[in-house]
Parts: C-alpha cells; structure tokens; sequence
C-alpha cells in the first residue's frame, strides 16, 4: 500500500474518525477547540506515523494525542479497526475528564 502522507491525512477515514471525536466531546460534556491530524517522520513513531491531536477547552484544558498506522487509518472506513480506535480515544478522553473531576477543588 504506497500512498502519499497527506492522501492518508486527508482521508475520507479521518474525515469519519474526526467527526466521531466530535460527536464523543459532545457525548462527554467536553468542548472541543481544534482537532487535526499530521505525519510524522520521527524514529519513535516509524510503526505508526500518524497522528490526531485534540484540543480540549473545557472543563478543562488538554491536548491528547493518538497514533495510528496507515492500515487503521484504511480500516476504519471497512469497519474492521473502527471499534478499537473509537475505544482508544474513548478510554483516553474519559480518563481525562475522570481524573479531573476527581482532583477538580
């Protein structure tokens, strides 16, 4: 599978996997301020060079970000990667929102 970085990047899969973390924010009680996928060319990520950061503004302020290989990225549009990086954002975001309740004064 040969295909340019930014084809991958601006996938009709990461159009869907976006508007999913729109719709999770919402579901969360979360807003979102920006969300953005990218490629990167760095050794720690060789296996899997894309990522999709989020910014979160309330209630409070973080930028989680999730890694992905071009092969999740191309099966979340055939479903068969979908549910576990829909569960992967998930866990994440609800422990973030988690952990701030908790420690929130």
């Amino acid at each position: 599978m040969n295909c340019d970085h930014m084809d991958i990047i601006t996938s009709q899969n990461t159009k869907k996997i976006k508007a999913y973390c729109h719709w999770l924010a919402k579901d969360l009680g979360l807003t979102m301020d920006l969300i953005w996928w990218g490629h990167a060319l760095h050794p720690d990520h060789v296996e899997a060079p894309y990522y999709l950061h989020m910014h979160v503004t309330e209630p409070f302020d973080t930028v989680p970000e999730f890694w992905f290989t071009a092969q999740e990225i191309f099966g979340y549009g055939d479903d068969t990667t979908t549910e576990a990086i829909q569960s992967k954002i998930r866990q994440d975001l609800e422990i973030r929102r988690d952990n701030h309740h908790r420690y929130a004064v």
